[in-house]
């Protein structure tokens, strides 16, 4: 079960990347928002494939942003974002 990893990564995406504000630059506001994007888009892998380890899990969906970032011809940094974030979330449920 990724009862453990779904509340670590709960207690991260509320202390570390609350909600972005109207009034921040554009750009931080969507790294933020892409991030959170990314996070919600983990846990709900994580719930839908509870007997799957949380880092297979995290890794398939790193394998899959790395392939959406080279198929992205617009250039924008959202797969990049979630890529970090992924990578962010593996270490700290490493520790």
């Amino acid at each position: 079960m990724n009862d453990e990893a779904i509340t670590m990564i709960l207690k991260y995406l509320e202390e570390c990347l609350f909600e972005p504000k109207r009034n921040w630059p554009r750009s931080e506001f969507d790294r933020r928002s892409y991030s959170r994007w990314a996070v919600n888009e983990i846990l709900e892998l994580l719930m839908d494939h509870p007997f799957t380890p949380a880092d297979i899990v995290i890794d398939e969906f790193i394998i899959k942003m790395c392939y959406f970032s080279h198929l992205n011809k617009k250039g924008d940094q959202r797969f990049m974002f979630a890529i970090d974030i992924a990578e962010d979330i593996q270490s700290l449920l490493t520790q």
